[in-house]
């Protein structure tokens, strides 16, 4: 299984990849923009790919990770993350993942992408909330497990913002469930940092990912108005609720009749 982390603006604040243990960095590929390429390659000891110029956006890169990969198992990282583990089985309370634990924790992706075409780590809000150490079938971001083996009639970069809930809900209606840690979490640095999506991801275009979502999956997705108390000057956004659940269970019905 390699480990692709997207970056754009960031050759020097590499949070993610900064607490990579040297014996995970030689499975981990930082995946920059030809035109940063100089300011990457000298800097970090991993392997890169190397997006042509004309490949703009996240949900692009996403797909062209895709395309050109020779693994079958893969998961992608946001690049400003700090990983998390519970104190024990019975302590819901988090404490910082440690270097030397982080083979653990993808060791245990690449084990369940044997059996799962997606999977990922749970967001550290509202993680101790959730007592089962796993939960199938619901939100999951920034953390993208996929087995590609599994991908058939997927399609890729339909929306240029929550395509990875785009996948997730094409993957889920095809009757092929999710399962995502919750003893272990994550953490985004900042959001809306500068650098990253940050140098595109405009309100408009925000706004414009969510309406596309639910017309690609009107059953399923809602949209709804979210205060926003830090970017975009604090303008409403629209924000998406998803019945990821409901999602797959249509699909489990269609699969189990044969349709997939």
């Amino acid at each position: 299984m390699k480990i692709y982390i997207p970056t754009r603006g960031r050759a020097d604040d590499q949070v993610t990849l900064s607490f990579f243990p040297e014996s995970l960095r030689k499975e981990v590929i930082l995946v920059i923009d030809s035109d940063e390429e100089h300011l990457y390659k000298d800097k970090y000891d991993c392997q890169f790919m190397v997006i042509p110029e004309d490949i703009k956006g996240i949900a692009k890169k996403r797909q062209y990770i895709h395309k050109h990969t020779d693994d079958k198992k893969i998961v992608m990282l946001d690049d400003d993350l700090r990983f998390y583990i519970r104190k024990s089985d019975n302590d819901w309370h988090l404490r910082y993942l440690e270097p030397n634990e982080y083979p653990a924790l993808f060791g245990l992706l690449d084990v369940w992408l044997d059996d799962y075409a997606h999977v990922g780590v749970s967001a550290r809000e509202g993680n101790n909330r959730v007592e089962k150490l796993a939960v199938e079938n619901t939100r999951y971001m920034r953390v993208l497990g996929y087995n590609l083996d599994m991908f058939d009639g997927i399609e890729l970069g339909r929306v240029q913002v929550m395509e990875d809930f785009d996948i997730n809900l094409q993957l889920l209606r095809q009757g092929k469930p999710s399962k995502i840690s919750y003893y272990y979490a994550q953490g985004q640095k900042s959001s809306n940092a500068a650098g990253g999506c940050s140098e595109w991801r405009t309100i408009d275009v925000h706004n414009q990912g969510a309406l596309t979502l639910q017309s690609l999956h009107p059953d399923f997705v809602k949209v709804v108005e979210k205060e926003t108390k830090t970017a975009w000057g604090g303008q409403p956004r629209k924000d998406v609720n998803v019945q990821w659940k409901r999602a797959f269970n249509s699909g489990a019905d269609l699969k189990q009749g044969g349709l997939f």
